[in-house]
């Protein structure tokens, strides 16, 4: 039925619940497993934090600005490969399959659909918490954006799991 099933990753908390369900959906079905990880670009916070005006009062300061920026940017690659390194340790338990990918710097859901476009994947398979606050209530998670934008099937895995 399902042939390559796209997983989208974190491999952290409540979410690691999720890929070892995505996983195990995988292995009944005789499916591959491609994971994905997306590296959003960085926050607001994170920017103001970098180039905050205190940051910034003089111009040899603009380094630690930059480096503080290169800090970040290491540490969101670093969370990426740890996600990524879990759903692979987890398909190697299962023997299943796995393909994974990372990209910097793109939205979670365009990122999303394209890999699942370009790697051929028939099935996503997403985890979502269910606790989206105010701003997915008003906006929709990046689970909803992905269900209505999506042209092939979007399975939703409510990941109530441990932690």
């Amino acid at each position: 039925m399902y042939r390559n099933i796209l997983l989208p990753t974190d491999g952290l908390g409540k979410c690691k619940f999720g890929t070892c369900h995505g996983i195990v959906l995988a292995n009944e079905l005789g499916a591959k497993l491609t994971a994905v990880h997306i590296t959003g670009r960085l926050s607001a916070r994170e920017l103001m934090e970098a180039y905050h005006p205190d940051v910034l009062s003089k111009p040899s300061e603009g380094k630690a600005a930059k480096a503080a920026l290169a800090e970040a940017e290491e540490a969101k690659r670093e969370v990426s490969e740890r996600a990524l390194e879990v759903a692979k340790e987890m398909c190697a338990a299962f023997n299943v399959p796995c393909e994974t990918v990372r990209i910097e710097g793109e939205s979670p859901v365009d990122g999303i659909l394209r890999v699942a476009k370009e790697k051929g994947c028939d099935l996503i398979f997403i985890s979502t918490h269910g606790k989206p606050g105010i701003v997915g209530n008003l906006f929709g998670t990046i689970a909803t954006k992905v269900l209505s934008k999506s042209k092939i099937p979007v399975l939703i895995h409510h990941c109530g799991g441990p932690n």
